[in-house]
């Protein structure tokens, strides 16, 4: 065993036991899997006190009391971006105390406070969240039958190299410049495509891919031409058409056409991702974009097209069950984004 590592109290009284019994310190390591240092010293301990717990130890004394451990705490809970410096400097000027931000950060961690990277989402304003409350109370008890007749859609954008974020590596000291520790990158990036797709309870709809700048008379374009006819051959006849509040979905003649073909249309709640499932599907797509690493646009398209055709049904079908508890969640967080 390590120096590093503490032998506890029910492993000496097992080794005070054994040497009782007469049994050899080598032998008795091999028997409770401990160091022969460690038996020998838990031995000791037990001759000189009579206990198996470690002795007191005097240890530097805290800087900081209960109270004051209390209002370190509100004060993250106050602002869960200020760090542990910010609070060590709050401190020192309210009370005249200096604390490292190492004590701030054994303390916020002791009532359960951890410094993590924070999540992105979108963000939500109270009027839409009392859209997104209204819309998941109206739709919490909706049956997996009733969520069955809804084509979910939307937007996604596809990069052929790298992606928008942040790509970390792990490298040595003087591999900055090393292939494998490089994000390679191309004049102009490499290009996107932007596609549009839809999907229901039964599996993947159509993936159309978007050319230029989309308008409202290009949208009207794919619902006339992409999305209603996968509509009249596979949802049935009372069906609901899901999209978001993008303003070329919402233009008037969009809803002319909209009702000029009396499709209705699920009321959506603005800032809504987490929401609408077909998030998922996207993120499965991105991890086939990025393995198979497209050399060009219209491979990347074929990967595209490829990956959203294998897209299992049943990947498809646990994704619109899943809406029940995605409305539970929204009215859980009063509105706010969710896990999903």
């Amino acid at each position: 065993m390590g120096k590093d590592r503490s032998v506890s109290p029910t492993t000496r009284a097992r080794i005070a036991q054994l040497r009782e019994q007469n049994l050899t310190f080598a032998k008795i390591s091999s028997t409770v899997n401990a160091s022969l240092t460690a038996c020998k010293q838990a031995w000791k301990l037990y001759q000189q006190t009579g206990q198996f717990a470690d002795r007191p130890r005097s240890g530097r004394p805290r800087k900081s009391d209960e109270r004051l451990d209390r209002r370190i705490k509100r004060k993250s809970e106050n602002d869960r971006k200020k760090t542990a410096t910010d609070i060590s400097k709050d401190i020192a000027v309210s009370d005249g105390i200096q604390l490292s931000r190492h004590t701030i950060s054994r303390r916020l961690r002791q009532f359960g406070l951890y410094g993590r990277i924070s999540k992105k989402k979108p963000f939500v304003s109270l009027k839409n969240r009392k859209r997104r409350l209204a819309f998941a109370r109206a739709h919490i008890d909706w049956t997996p039958e009733q969520w069955s007749r809804v084509l979910f859609s939307d937007e996604k954008k596809f990069n052929r190299i790298g992606s928008d974020g942040r790509i970390y590596v792990r490298r040595r000291i003087g591999e900055i410049y090393a292939p494998q520790c490089l994000r390679p990158t191309v004049k102009g990036g490499g290009g996107s495509v932007m596609t549009w797709g839809c999907f229901s309870a039964s599996g993947p709809g159509p993936i159309h891919r978007i050319v230029g700048k989309m308008d409202a008379q290009m949208y009207e374009g794919i619902m006339e031409n992409v999305m209603m006819p996968y509509a009249d051959d596979n949802l049935p006849l009372n069906w609901t058409f899901q999209q978001d509040n993008d303003p070329k979905h919402t233009a008037r003649r969009l809803q002319r056409w909209f009702a000029r073909n009396h499709i209705r249309l699920l009321d959506w709640p603005s800032q809504s991702p987490d929401l609408n499932p077909i998030e998922n599907l996207w993120a499965d797509v991105q991890k086939c974009v990025q393995a198979r690493k497209a050399r060009n646009l219209n491979e990347l398209l074929q990967i595209i097209q490829e990956s959203w055709a294998a897209l299992a049904p049943d990947r498809c079908k646990q994704l619109v069950n899943s809406m029940s508890n995605r409305c539970r969640e929204v009215i859980k967080s009063f509105g706010y984004p969710t896990r999903y």
